[in-house]
């Protein structure tokens, strides 16, 4: 792919081959005096989002009040959400709408805390829709997708003689030597922050070709070896810090301030899904300076990338405000742009969405895989082994070469530990 052809990019033909429809505007639902009048009062709204509290989510609030004059939202953005609904949610305290990470409750217990939505409308229309059925019933709905990939500086690739992306592993290894050599980080990885090496995980199910293969290692003692799936990811992301392709001081750096250094082109890439592109962008970067592209894991040309739901939105079966709270997430996902504006794909299969960015990924022919939750065993195990991949990461990247296995050997100790007090 020729980096000059995708800054003149233009149609969006190949995602909409997967995403097509109309923008949002045609099928807006028209607001009655009667529904006007049954949606009043006061609710609350729970989520993660301290980025845009005090910026978009007020716009988003002021447009439903304009709709909605005798309604009104209160916005509660946390930084903890996963600690704060756990416990709200055991005290029977749940704000009337929680915008629901994927970490923070097993779907299979949404139905002790949360109401079905059945009745919104949004019946073969919206994308995860399966995902976040129980029993028939849909409990929560998507607030957008997301694609992982490689978000890039397309100024610092251009000023490094790049122009093209890479679509192997060693091709990417070279861009990322060349981005060196001219003295620009090739890669943040945010080591320090841990999340965003969560990332990486989903090179393991590219890997593999399985979207699930956690579920399948969760039959075995010894998922984590050197030619695993999980032990392939992680050797890539061994390598860019052996190589010293990644921020020179892996305890200093943070998301913050790296979005500000892949803005500038300080930093030229990221592994990290479509959402971080309006960040980036939102940083000081122009639109037409960043680009997306699937990241390469082997040498075979073939592309893989995972897409899948970001938080849901849901409604609280404790809300002594029904009426409203239906009609916020009806509005929040037919009407407020919240899913375009993160840079999501939009959560209505109808949308087209608005990221160039998008169409410049799609250009590279990724197969496309849906992710979702793991299975209820998987999850059991998981917590009885406690096991993180950013943790597990961070180990990785740090030891000596000598000691690399005994990273491996600890986890799958924890793991077959774990299977057997399952009765595994």
């Amino acid at each position: 792919m020729n980096i000059k052809l995708l800054f003149q990019a233009s149609s969006l033909l190949l995602i909409l081959s997967l995403f097509a429809g109309c923008n949002k505007a045609a099928i807006a639902p028209s607001v009655t005096e009667d529904s006007k009048a049954q949606v009043k009062g006061k609710i609350t709204f729970l989520n993660h989002r301290t980025d845009i509290d005090e910026t978009k989510m007020k716009g988003y609030l002021a447009a439903f009040k304009k709709l909605y004059p005798l309604a009104e939202v209160e916005n509660q953005a946390v930084p903890d959400q996963s600690s704060i609904v756990k416990v709200r949610a055991a005290s029977g305290q749940l704000p009337d709408v929680v915008l629901v990470g994927g970490d923070v409750m097993r779907l299979k217990d949404y139905p002790k805390f949360f109401i079905p939505l059945d009745d919104l409308g949004f019946e073969g229309k919206i994308h995860f829709e399966d995902q976040n059925r129980i029993a028939g019933k849909l409990y929560g709905i998507s607030s957008g997708g997301s694609i992982t990939g490689v978000l890039y500086n397309k100024k610092a690739f251009l000023s490094a003689g790049i122009r093209e992306v890479p679509t192997t592993l060693d091709a990417f290894y070279a861009a990322c030597e060349k981005l060196k050599l001219q003295g620009i980080v090739p890669v943040a990885i945010n080591f320090k922050d841990i999340w965003p090496l969560a990332q990486y995980e989903k090179l393991a199910q590219s890997i593999a070709g399985d979207a699930f293969i956690l579920n399948k290692l969760s039959m075995i003692d010894t998922p984590f070896t050197q030619n695993s799936a999980y032990g392939k990811a992680l050797e890539i992301l061994r390598t860019l810090a052996t190589k010293k392709y990644i921020e020179k001081d892996l305890f200093s750096t943070n998301w913050e301030a790296s979005k500000k250094n892949l803005a500038s082109g300080e930093f030229a890439m990221a592994v990290l899904g479509n959402w971080a592109i309006p960040q980036i962008i939102e940083n000081g970067a122009k639109a037409e300076d960043i680009g997306f592209f699937p990241m390469p894991v082997d040498n075979s040309g073939k592309l893989v990338s995972l897409i899948g739901s970001d938080a849901v939105l849901a409604i609280s079966n404790t809300s002594k405000n029904i009426a409203t709270a239906k009609a916020f997430v009806k509005f929040f996902v037919e009407q407020s742009g919240y899913d375009s504006d993160s840079g999501f794909i939009p959560t209505l299969i109808s949308t087209t969405p608005k990221l160039q960015q998008l169409a410049d990924f799609m250009s590279g022919k990724p197969k496309l895989m849906e992710g979702g939750p793991t299975n209820e065993f998987t999850n059991k195990l998981m917590n009885k082994a406690q096991f993180s991949f950013p943790n597990l990461a961070q180990e990785y990247v740090v030891i000596a070469e000598k000691d690399k296995q005994s990273v491996f050997d600890k986890y799958n100790k924890k793991w077959a530990g774990a299977r057997k007090a399952l009765g595994q």
